[in-house]
């Protein structure tokens, strides 16, 4: 610390030692004109004129040593606020641009997902058409080869399953071992 004039200010210990050895001082320049003067009263009056400008010189020193521990707690005090608040407001600023990041990263999260889906339908449907596809051309194979009694059983059959989900694949299997007994027996006669 330093006083107006840029002198180094002693701390509060060293005040209160200098303020103790000037105390000491005049308590001894006292004493010696007491005893100069002799046993008379004028002697004993500088005696505790000295006394009491002693005693009020070191109540002004005690005075000053603490205005000046007060202000310099006082500064301490304000940089440490100072210190504080900014740190509030950089824990703040990160906070803000964590948050900023995180809706990013969501957002972005959320349109690869949306993309992602919209790309899964489009293959399930591409499947749905080309599977429905393979299914009429094996249909129309199965038809030409089949031989016409069993085309008109089957046809009977499906008329009896229609509605009935499970009598239809059961029907559907029936057709399927009809067509392969009957490759069978082209491929050996």
């Amino acid at each position: 610390m330093t006083d107006r004039n840029d002198r180094p200010v002693p701390g509060a210990d060293g005040l209160r030692a200098r303020v103790g050895e000037a105390r000491d001082a005049l308590g001894r320049t006292a004493e010696e004109f007491a005893g100069e003067a002799g046993p008379g009263g004028r002697a004993r009056e500088k005696a505790a004129e000295l006394k009491d400008r002693a005693g009020e010189r070191t109540t002004e020193a005690k005075d000053r040593v603490q205005e000046r521990a007060e202000e310099a707690k006082d500064r301490v005090q304000e940089r440490a606020e100072e210190a504080k608040d900014r740190a509030q407001e950089k824990t703040a600023e990160v906070r803000d641009r964590a948050q900023e990041k995180a809706a990013e990263l969501k957002d972005r999260t959320r349109e690869k997902t949306a993309g992602a889906g919209d790309r899964a339908q489009e293959a399930a449907g591409e499947a749905r058409t080309r599977i429905a596809g393979a299914a009429r051309a094996l249909g129309e194979k199965v038809q030409d080869r089949t031989p016409e009694p069993v085309r008109e059983g089957t046809g009977r059959a499906v008329e009896a399953v229609r509605g009935r989900p499970g009598v239809f694949l059961a029907a559907g299997a029936a057709v399927l071992v009809a067509v392969l007994v009957a490759r069978r027996r082209r491929g050996r006669c």
